[in-house]
């Protein structure tokens, strides 16, 4: 087992991928492997230049660590083969609870007693006419299926330069009305 206190003189208290992956001999595309699937804390800034800033402490006890148990920073079997297509070989990362921390889903229309009220009641809070990335907050639909009612007349919208505008009234009707048809 190797001794890693050397790193200490070396290299400052917190580093960046660009530095941990040189310390620990491993590609650019491990190294983002490892950090955006928690195999080392780190700080990230979400930036797209120096976007992690990983304490030194943290690369010396994945380095013994990995060196006690290697079979733990194993990567998955399909990641960065070159004998398999693109699509297959990137790593599919599982979306986080944060990303859609300002989306919900509505509750069904037997989860409410009566569900014209609880949907003027999400809708409250909104203008008259709606955009479409507003109706994918109160609702959890997609911005596509938002258009694509639109399109198919099932709601009144005015079409301002690129955007959609919905009146609120109508896509509380169609909403009820779809849920009533379930």
């Amino acid at each position: 087992m190797s001794d890693y206190s050397f790193l200490i003189n070396r290299y400052p208290e917190f580093v960046t991928k660009d530095q941990f992956y040189r310390i620990c001999h491993i590609s650019k595309n491990t190294a983002r492997y490892y950090l955006e699937n928690g195999f080392i804390p780190c700080i990230n800034s979400g930036k797209k230049t120096r976007r992690y800033k990983i304490a030194l402490k943290d690369i010396i006890f994945f380095l013994e660590d990995r060196d006690r148990n290697p079979e733990k920073y194993y990567l998955p079997n399909h990641y960065n083969n070159p004998f398999l297509p693109g699509k297959i070989r990137r790593y599919n990362f599982k979306p986080r609870p944060d990303l859609y921390k300002h989306h919900y889903k509505l509750k069904g229309i037997n989860d409410v007693k009566d569900y014209r009220q609880y949907l003027e009641l999400q809708f409250a809070d909104y203008p008259d006419m709606l955009t479409s990335k507003q109706i994918q907050q109160v609702t959890g639909h997609s911005t596509k299926t938002i258009i694509s009612w639109c399109e198919s007349g099932k709601v009144k919208y005015i079409r301002h330069r690129y955007a959609y505008l919905l009146q609120k009234k109508s896509v509380i009707d169609y909403l009820f009305k779809r849920e009533l048809q379930q």
